[in-house]
């Protein structure tokens, strides 16, 4: 017995030796950031991301879409890979915090560890010139009075712009009318049009058409007003208890050495505060906010406990 447990602490020792070496010596290789989406604004950002943080690991970092799923594709790629460090995933938060509740996957909450936010959008709510509102206060009491007239396009049943447009409704108490197209961007343009009443999407999306007068921004999603549109309330300022920023990050299969990924969150950290991913995030009006791995992973927990809750209240059939 005794023979069996000293074998035993020497091979938790040998492990842990293992690991520690495995820490001090990352990177010795390439990283690959994987984007589990099609070519596009967040591919670009992540692309400009591993810029920076190629010379702060001091090895190449290659950026992969994988695309398909609504992120799940990569999502479940990255939370299968060798949890080592060289295969991230760079994505929104909902590809650990929604879709593990909306279907059977390959992956859930646990298997994808989280490395450091990087942006958190934000998400903006606009309506139609010539609605009766143009506010979000007026918005919230004219669909009171009027249940079911008030209508939203979102990019897609069960999407992020759905259910943050059915969160809202639920926090106000409304009964909006629920338009899907395959995308944002015909919902935004149906809403130019006036053929919708309100939309949802990236403030890179909705603000270029607020301030050519083609929409009327009514709020940000976000718990703060963000630099990027300081003039624009939030959500809270209009009443409503609620906030649902779009948390853009990098996540790195669960197992992976705390080690590692404090030595990756610290590159990020130096990376996105460099000058030409800032200019990159003020020329995409996108709101740049790091966030180490044990405040990113603070902010997720809390993020998959609500949609734990609201998505099972959700009638995904309408």
């Amino acid at each position: 017995m005794l023979r069996k447990l000293t074998g035993l602490m020497a091979g938790a020792a040998l492990a842990l030796g293992a690991t520690v070496a495995q820490a001090e010596d990352f990177p010795s290789r390439p990283v690959t950031i994987v984007v589990p989406y099609s070519p596009g604004s967040t591919d670009t950002l992540a692309r400009t991301l591993s810029e920076g943080l190629s010379k702060e690991l001091g090895t190449p970092v290659v950026v992969e879409t994988r695309p398909g799923a609504g992120g799940t594709v990569g999502g479940a790629y990255v939370a299968n890979a060798d949890p080592d460090g060289y295969t991230l995933l760079f994505a929104v938060s909902s590809v650990q915090t929604v879709a593990p509740h909306q279907r059977e996957l390959p992956y859930g909450f646990d298997d994808l560890k989280p490395v450091a936010r990087v942006a958190v959008g934000p998400n903006v709510i606009a309506a139609r010139v010539g609605a009766p509102f143009e506010t979000m206060e007026e918005m919230i009491a004219y669909a009171k009075e009027n249940p079911d007239k008030v209508s939203y396009g979102s990019a897609g049943t069960g999407g992020a712009t759905h259910i943050a447009a059915e969160a809202i409704a639920r926090e106000a108490e409304l009964d909006l009318f629920h338009i899907p197209f395959g995308g944002v961007t015909p919902a935004i343009a149906a809403t130019v049009a006036g053929d919708v009443d309100l939309v949802l999407g990236f403030a890179s999306a909705i603000l270029p058409q607020a301030e050519s007068g083609k929409l009327v921004a009514l709020a940000q999603l976000s718990e703060t007003r963000a630099s990027l549109a300081p003039d624009l309330p939030t959500l809270m300022e209009a009443g409503v208890d609620l906030a649902l920023p779009p948390n853009v990050g990098l996540w790195a299969p669960a197992g992976t050495p705390d080690e590692v990924v404090n030595k990756i969150s610290a590159a990020v950290k130096a990376a996105a505060a460099g000058e030409t991913f800032v200019n990159f995030g003020k020329s995409t009006l996108t709101e740049i906010d790091y966030a180490d791995a044990m405040t990113f992973t603070e902010v997720l927990q809390a993020e998959n406990s609500y949609f734990a809750w609201l998505l099972p209240t959700i009638d995904f059939t309408k």
